[in-house]
């Protein structure tokens, strides 16, 4: 009487199929041991569970194959059980569907092989570790040359950066390693060129600050220009606070008749027609210089810019002295109105009288000392030049 193997080849009892036998084994070797030794099959996939058995004939069976080319849709993602045999058995799965399968036995959980993909198992029999396991065939190479590929949708030997996210830290996520430790820990004093160790502490929002790197460099510092390391604690500066010292009297104060040498200020030189209202921004500027001759006489409106008006930014008692250069050729055009902010005021001119004209073929420098005498109060000093 016929029996079956672990793979479902018959075997031929002693002295029976007189005359047949030879068609069986034919059978048994065309068949059954080339599907199960180089048979490829396609299987479709379907819904859930799709189940493979493995029956006592040496006949053409799905489960018998070693490669499974699994084909089709199974409208989401589903299983593909193989028979639970007791030798075990090698499968190649290629995934060729359109959705992800997991490849395992009725009793375990087993191995997802993506859409697409394709992987090498290995079904355990009942004395090769857990009984009917679904296992990578390989999980080792002692060496292996990869041509080309991905990992993680990165390509191997690529020289571009790849993306991807950045695992998230926790807040009391903890960072080590060498690189970490010996050196983005607690850091030793400036300049130092050996690496600090330690671990990072945490400074609430009133933490002091200390240390000798801090105390040496960044406390209260010494004079403007001393070379040597500084000591002492920060000061906390009130709003009304005066801040003094060697290095601000002797390097921030202009007064008590302090002396300055060849100091400049500031020009702006414009290709620009004088004519109508010309705004003067004087927190920018000293002298202006148009280099385009006039088109008529113009009105010149003293203002800080032109978001701020001279009046919020000088003080009772305070003056400046502005230039302004204008080129004229054949018409003996003028200033004719002097404003401050947009107010009209009258100039003290120089000699006892305002100009009646400007100085054809020259540049004709007007000069303008402006005082404040209260708020939104000025007087206006003013004075022409020829220069040709």
């Amino acid at each position: 009487m016929s029996t079956y193997s672990n793979l479902a080849i018959e075997l031929i009892g002693t002295g029976e199929q007189d005359g047949t036998w030879g068609t069986t084994t034919n059978v048994n070797l065309g068949t059954a041991l080339e599907e199960a030794i180089v048979g490829t099959v396609d299987q479709a996939v379907t819904a859930s569970n799709l189940t493979l058995t493995l029956s006592n004939s040496n006949a053409t069976q799905v489960a018998r194959h070693l490669r499974l080319k699994l084909i089709g849709s199974s409208g989401g993602a589903s299983n593909l059980i193989l028979p639970s045999l007791s030798g075990g058995k090698n499968y190649y799965i290629f995934n060729a569907s359109n959705t992800a399968v997991t490849v395992k036995t009725a009793s375990t959980a087993g191995i997802l092989v993506p859409a697409g993909k394709s992987m090498s198992l290995y079904q355990t029999g009942v004395t090769d570790g857990t009984d009917y396991e679904i296992l990578e065939a390989v999980d080792y190479a002692a060496s292996l040359a990869i041509a080309s590929g991905v990992i993680n949708a990165a390509t191997i030997g690529a020289t571009t950066p790849s993306t991807g996210a950045f695992t998230t830290l926790s807040a009391t996520g903890a960072v080590s390693g060498a690189g970490v430790t010996a050196r983005f820990a607690t850091p030793g004093p400036i300049g130092n060129t050996a690496p600090s160790t330690g671990a990072f502490t945490t400074l609430a929002a009133s933490g002091a600050v200390s240390g000798a790197g801090v105390t040496a460099r960044f406390a209260t510092p010494g004079p403007i220009g001393n070379t040597s390391a500084s000591t002492g604690a920060f000061t906390t500066l009130a709003a009304s606070g005066a801040v003094s010292g060697a290095g601000f009297n002797n390097f921030a104060l202009l007064n008590d008749y302090s002396t300055l040498v060849n100091s400049t200020e500031k020009i702006t030189i414009s290709a620009t027609n004088a004519t109508g209202t010309i705004n003067y921004d004087t927190g920018t500027q000293s002298v202006v210089y148009y280099t385009a001759a006039a088109t008529g006489d113009w009105t010149i409106n003293f203002r800080d810019s032109s978001g701020a008006t001279l009046n919020s930014k000088m003080a009772t008692g305070e003056v400046i002295t502005v230039v302004h250069l204008v080129t004229l050729t054949g018409a003996e055009y003028r200033n004719t109105v002097v404003q401050v902010d947009g107010s009209t005021k009258t100039p003290e001119w120089q000699g006892g009288a305002a100009p009646t004209e400007g100085n054809i073929n020259s540049i004709d420098s007007y000069t303008y000392t402006i005082i404040k005498t209260g708020d939104a109060a000025f007087t206006v000093l003013a004075a022409l030049s020829q220069y040709a």
